[in-house]
């Protein structure tokens, strides 16, 4: 009874700090969706429910962060995001790395076409860590979005042109990856992105959508061009597309929300043509 009792109270004391929290997780029932984690901090365990996607996503023996929210009798986590170590080290590196860079460049830190681009590390929507490195060998289409977006004139029109394009690459039996970058990472955790993927249709083997630490996607975004404010709870952007070559090098931008797929899709043909 007095091991119930302090249960109850640690997850009190927890969903009433609203902040983050890391644990282990000890298992996960897929059937209820209910995960048992024992805290970083202390020995206790309690459970937790976990969303459908986060389920999908096998978190079961893994590090998490995330944040408690009480649901009725029971605490659910929300925002739920990697936390092994190695992981968080690894990105730190990169972030470090990139937020030098994007000083050094000055005035002149958008990456124009015939650049190189930045390196990275984000978690997709598998929550696997993807890097500039795993990206080069085939060219790759690169976008920004926020999964929140209430504009039906932006992010969700930039998705459907992605969707689109994928649709046709792999019609063509291109291998050409596609990739989205959230530019809201302290919501759209890789379950979140998993779920507005699927909500689209989308071949997450293909088209990878990537969140992470909040500095290095903000110096991703300026080094890309991309342009954000806080205006009446919303974030107000300008948007764009790139197609990169398969050796890192922007080859062409498309301003925009939107772009015509099929256009995009030649620009990658002709870079696979003989030169």
């Amino acid at each position: 009874m007095r091991s119930v009792l302090t249960i109850l109270l640690l997850s009190t004391a927890i969903c009433a700090s609203g902040k983050s929290v890391e644990a282990d997780v000890v298992s996960v029932d897929s059937a209820t969706g209910v995960a048992t984690l024992r805290l970083s901090r202390a020995g206790e365990t309690l459970e937790v429910r976990l969303s459908s996607a986060d389920v999908a996503l096998g978190w079961s023996g893994k590090r998490i962060r995330y944040l408690p929210v009480k649901d009725g009798d029971e605490v659910r986590a929300d925002r739920v995001f990697p936390a092994d170590p190695e992981e968080l080290r690894r990105m730190q590196e990169t972030t470090d790395v990139l937020r030098r860079a994007t000083l050094d460049r000055g005035r002149m830190v958008s990456r124009m076409p015939a650049e190189l681009v930045p390196d990275m590390a984000l978690w997709d929507q598998a929550a696997k860590v993807v890097t500039k490195r795993d990206l080069l060998g085939r060219p790759f289409v690169l976008n920004f979005i926020f999964t929140s977006c209430r504009d039906a004139k932006m992010c969700p029109a930039s998705t459907r042109c992605m969707k689109q394009l994928g649709d046709l690459l792999q019609k063509g039996g291109s291998e050409t990856r596609l990739v989205t970058i959230t530019f809201d990472p302290e919501v759209d955790s890789p379950a979140t992105l998993r779920a507005y993927a699927e909500g689209y249709g989308i071949d997450g083997n293909r088209h990878r959508f990537l969140t992470g630490d909040e500095g290095q996607i903000r110096d991703l975004m300026r080094q890309y061009g991309i342009l954000t404010a806080e205006s009446d709870g919303t974030i107000v952007h300008n948007a764009a597309t790139l197609v990169v070559s398969a050796e890192g090098r922007i080859v062409r931008r498309f301003e925009g929300a939107t772009f015509d797929p099929q256009q995009v899709a030649d620009t990658l043909a002709e870079l696979s043509r003989p030169k």
